[in-house]
């Protein structure tokens, strides 16, 4: 299985982290932070395609025609739950009026007045009660409509309940929403959007605050990959040196084998997090939250770093041991040279065992990454740090599946094909 599976699964990875990342919006990137900036996207919805499969409304944009002075949309309800909410943006015009037609025919005013941004229909609770008292059977207590989704005044049949209403309750169809101004006719530069923020949204849904999780996914790979590939990379080269120089005698070699010790004994985490307090940088929202941010080559090379300890310390036994041996010990007393010696005898020992560090050491960083989330740690848009911050957010896992399964699988996969060749590498050349 390894021959196959192992190397398709990491070479499948490598290429979705290096050519997925471009295919998603910088500015989203640039933003993943910023709460206020996914305002507009509904919050805590599962994929478009698992919503076809339950009924649940999809998030789209209407398209509009112009007709008249004013704009027409057409949407095409065809769900068992109503939308999360309705956003009515303006362009040039801010005082609209906005109606919709139900397939029955029948017409409501869902908004009239003016518009500064951008307004949301499920947040107009007067509009909705005074629409609520001619179709809900009972008619509702507003906080009640509140808590249980106010769109479904909207959507229900007349005469049926609006609070926990049934699939069959629902009036499936085609629902007409007109756009006009209150002062006269609109222009075609005038024209509005009107975005239905459903109860599911593109490839991967989106988490509390809005985010698109695709993009958190697709882009976080990259960042995960250079950060783990990073760390590795410095602690297997500084674990190479360090433990190749403690084995000298004099100064240099008590020097050496003194910090290398101190790394072993040190407590990674807590010692990762001081430092990044002292190279990070610190970011504040206004009126969200806030949190540390890091170039990933500095966090790379800091559990780099901090994990080399042991790693060190084994090439040191390694270079002992090998030393010790009696073709070692001949070859220095036919003249060869350290030098010769390390290239000829130690270094076929030394490459294999490296690697297969390596190899380990990739999952664990990114587990490494991970803790550092909650500390509210992030070097971009990682898959470590996305995942931190979704216990810190408090997301439900039973609910929210979408936010966990998919990066839980591509780092249970990532770590399956890393320690597939740790084995390999061990059993056929570290075991004899």
């Amino acid at each position: 299985m390894f021959n196959k599976l192992a190397p398709l699964i990491l070479a499948a990875f490598l290429l979705f982290s290096i050519i997925v990342p471009h295919t998603v919006s910088q500015k989203d990137v640039r933003n993943w932070n910023n709460v206020s900036y996914w305002s507009m996207n509904p919050r805590g919805v599962p994929p478009a395609w698992y919503g076809e499969l339950r009924g649940l409304p999809k998030t789209e944009w209407l398209t509009g025609r112009y007709e008249d002075g004013k704009f027409v949309y057409t949407y095409d309800f065809h769900y068992y739950h109503a939308p999360q909410d309705i956003l009515l943006i303006p362009n040039q015009t801010k005082s609209l009026r906005l109606i919709m037609i139900d397939p029955d025919g029948n017409r409501y005013v869902l908004w009239e007045g003016y518009i500064p941004d951008f307004v949301y229909i499920g947040k107009t609770i007067p509009n909705l009660m005074s629409i609520a008292r001619k179709k809900c059977n009972p008619v509702p207590h507003p906080g009640t409509l509140m808590l249980h989704g106010p769109l479904n005044v909207l959507f229900v049949k007349n005469g049926r309940p609006c609070v926990n209403p049934s699939r069959k309750d629902f009036l499936q169809g085609k629902y007409t929403f007109i756009v006009e101004g209150t002062f006269g006719n609109l222009t075609k530069n005038d024209e509005p959007k009107i975005k239905v923020l459903g109860l599911s949204y593109g490839l991967m849904g989106t988490d509390i605050d809005g985010r698109d999780v695709w993009v958190g996914f697709a882009y976080g790979a990259k960042e995960t990959v250079l950060v783990a590939f990073i760390g590795g990379a410095v602690m297997i080269l500084l674990a190479l040196l360090l433990g190749s120089l403690s084995v000298l005698s004099g100064k240099v070699g008590r020097a050496v084998n003194f910090i290398s010790k101190f790394l072993t004994s040190t407590p990674a985490l807590p010692v990762a997090v001081i430092l990044i307090l002292l190279t990070g940088n610190v970011v504040s929202i206004p009126g969200q939250y806030w949190y540390f941010t890091i170039n990933p080559f500095i966090l790379g090379a800091i559990v780099g770093i901090l994990l080399m300890g042991n790693v060190s310390r084994n090439i040191k036994a390694i270079i002992e041991e090998e030393l010790r041996k009696e073709h070692i010990e001949s070859a220095k007393a036919l003249g060869g040279n350290s030098k010769w010696i390390l290239k000829k005898h130690v270094a076929p020992i030394l490459m294999p065992y490296s690697l297969h560090q390596f190899a380990l050491a990739v999952p664990g960083i990114i587990a490494f990454i991970t803790l550092l989330g909650f500390f509210n740690v992030s070097a971009g848009v990682n898959w470590g740090s996305i995942m931190g911050g979704i216990i810190i957010r408090g997301a439900n896992y039973r609910l929210s599946w979408w936010q966990v399964v998919p990066i839980g699988i591509a780092l249970g996969l990532l770590a399956f094909s890393f320690l597939s060749i740790a084995n390999e590498i061990e059993k056929r050349f570290l075991k004899g």
